[in-house]
């Protein structure tokens, strides 16, 4: 009986905290407590029973020795903590689950979400993926689906050598056969040539060629398309691979690690299997789009796509050689057109006829994922800072909290927290460690619900600013169903809201902010679908005043913002670029902060 309340003990104990070593030493002060406890019956006994104390001693002596063994020996099966269940039951359940196409059921599997040998009918969306009824536009013989059926189809697994146990780890042995995608597109580049002699062929001259001689666009689509669709059904090319899959053992269950090898493995050898179920069909489209670009290079110009995975800590490192200083604001047009397929035809917000600060430098980026430009201007008597940004996906509009966990303790310069993001541009967020109010959303979680006094800006998969307003979402219940049912990946809590839908607000009355005051201000505007402005309004020396609320938003409409928020002011207010302060900061220091928004771009270091 002692033992099975030490072992039951240790067992909650290390569910909850992995780390072996230190449930051996409470297990150790467990020990210490119960050899007293029989020392000091064995005394008591001695004393009021006349019972023999060397005997007692004996029995204490003899017991010493077994709880020992039973703490610091896992491999006699007396371990306190001796995990139960077969790691490689949770391996098999996973990996048939994606052989079968239970994608659903996989990704809950990878991430602990569903237990291990439960075998359920799969998700709603893989079967509409399976029958091609994932949205009304797609059909069963989407290129997406074909991708994925390619994968799904050519998967399979076979387990190697023996399970290795130790402690609270496992590693299991396993060959996994899957279709190659990597040589996917040499395959389809020589079948895209024949397609291409045979459209040319089948028509007459005048239907397939420009007056230039060039090809005309529907033959070069038509060719690709028939080329991918013949190679994504007809026979892979097969690669294999030997992987140790790791697992841990916490809340009475195993649970695998998904190792960057593996999710590699999951997405054909060439891109990680995305975090969640609903991505997949995303990264198959990135995929397909990015051969394409590279195949048609020479014959029209097709931009590459690309994405931020969402748990991804941070964005990829920016390239030092897209900075650049713009040396004369009217250069900002040629500049521009090298990014218009991220500007899409949008106007600019940077304009070279405005009152720019003195002898301040402007900047920009440009890669084929995003575009900002920065300057400092004078308008309406304020110091303003701003950075224009347009980005290719919205998951280049992120988030950056201290310690990447919420409620960490520890607070950060806005600076050093754009370093660790790869920020290309950043400002500061809502410091929502300051204050208790509002309601605070950190990837895709509900984690405080004060919503009665503030304005809340929530961000969703879209890249889209969306408003609720103090008092509208009270429970935590309801703002949780709020982020589920919008796509919301994170909020921020200050307000208040400035411009919604192109109206501006028109009381600005509110509980923070020192709204009525001449005050260092931060706001964030979006103008169009990937395209944004941040701005501070600040100090400069010598001092000059600032502006009330009233007036931020006055410039946020000047500045054409469909929808505009404002974010913490004073001394927390700054713009971050190349992972320094670029607007001058209230007492010219830097105040640590608990979090940023950032702007980061998603082409790989292995792509710039």
């Amino acid at each position: 009986m002692l033992f099975d309340v030490i072992k039951d003990s240790i067992i909650r104990m290390e569910s909850a905290r992995p780390a072996l070593q230190a449930g051996r030493v409470l297990a150790l002060y467990l020990f210490v407590i119960i050899m007293i406890v029989m020392i000091a019956g064995t005394v008591w006994l001695s004393i009021k029973k006349r019972m023999l104390p060397f005997a007692g001693m004996f029995a204490v002596i003899l017991a010493a020795p077994v709880i020992l063994l039973c703490i610091y020996y896992p491999d006699v099966n007396l371990l306190y903590a001796h995990p139960s269940g077969d790691p490689a039951v949770t391996v098999s359940s996973f990996l048939s689950a994606v052989s079968e196409g239970r994608m659903g059921d996989g990704y809950d599997i990878l991430y602990g979400r569903l237990e291990a040998g439960t075998v359920q009918s799969g998700s709603a969306f893989s079967g509409a993926l399976m029958s091609g009824n994932v949205n009304s536009q797609m059909s069963s013989d989407d290129v997406q689906v074909l991708y994925y059926r390619y994968l799904k189809d050519n998967f399979s697994y076979e387990f190697l050598g023996d399970v290795t146990v130790s402690d609270l780890r496992a590693s299991v042995p396993v060959r996994i056969y899957y279709a190659d995608l990597s040589v996917a597109p040499a395959r389809v580049d020589t079948l895209f040539e024949d397609e291409i002699d045979s459209i040319v062929q089948s028509h007459a001259r005048k239907d397939v060629y420009n007056s230039d001689d060039s090809y005309q666009s529907w033959v070069i689509e038509d060719a690709y398309d028939n080329a991918l669709r013949s190679v994504l059904m007809s026979v892979p090319e097969k690669a294999s691979r030997d992987v140790e899959i790791t697992l841990y053992y916490e809340d009475g269950k195993w649970n695998i690690e998904p190792s960057s090898e593996l999710l590699q493995i999951l997405g054909g050898g060439v891109c990680g299997m995305p975090s969640t179920e609903k991505n997949l069909i995303d990264n198959m489209g990135l995929f397909a789009n990015n051969i394409k670009s590279d195949i048609l290079a020479d014959l029209v110009y097709i931009p590459k796509l690309y994405s931020i995975p969402e748990d991804a800590i941070a964005g990829y490192e920016p390239c030092d050689e897209k900075y650049h200083e713009l040396t004369d604001p009217n250069l900002i047009y040629e500049v521009a057109a090298e990014s218009e397929h991220l500007i899409r035809g949008a106007d600019l917000v940077f304009d070279p006829n405005v009152t720019f600060a003195t002898n301040q430098k402007m900047y920009y980026y440009a890669d084929d994922s995003i575009f900002v430009v920065c300057w400092k201007e004078f308008l309406n008597e304020c110091y303003c800072n701003f950075a224009e940004v347009f980005i290719s996906d919205p998951s280049q509009f992120r988030r950056k909290i201290a310690g990447d966990t919420y409620g960490y303790s520890a607070q950060m310069y806005a600076s050093s927290l754009a370093a660790e993001a790869n920020a290309v541009v950043a400002m500061n967020g809502d410091f929502y460690k300051f204050r208790s109010p509002g309601i605070c959303v950190y990837n895709r979680v509900v984690y405080r619900c004060e919503g009665n006094y503030l304005d809340t800006c929530f961000v969703d998969a879209k890249g889209n600013l969306i408003f609720s307003y103090a008092g509208e979402l009270t429970s935590k219940e309801d703002a949780q169903r709020f982020v589920d049912e919008n796509d919301i990946l994170f909020s921020l809590a200050f307000g208040p809201v400035l411009i919604d839908n192109g109206v501006p607000k028109e009381n600005l009355n509110y509980r923070i902010g020192e709204t009525m005051q001449r005050y260092s201000r931060s706001a964030i505007g979006q103008i169009g679908e990937g395209h944004y402005l941040i701005m501070t309004i600040g100090h400069v020396y010598p001092y000059r005043e600032c502006c009330t609320l009233r007036g931020a938003q006055d410039i946020m409409l000047l500045k054409g913002c469909l929808n505009a928020y404002t974010l913490d002011g004073g001394q927390t207010a700054e713009v971050i670029w190349r992972d320094k302060p670029y607007s001058y900061v209230d007492w010219g220091v830097e105040r640590t902060v608990s979090d940023i928004i950032y702007f980061a771009t998603a082409v790989p270091e292995d792509e710039q």
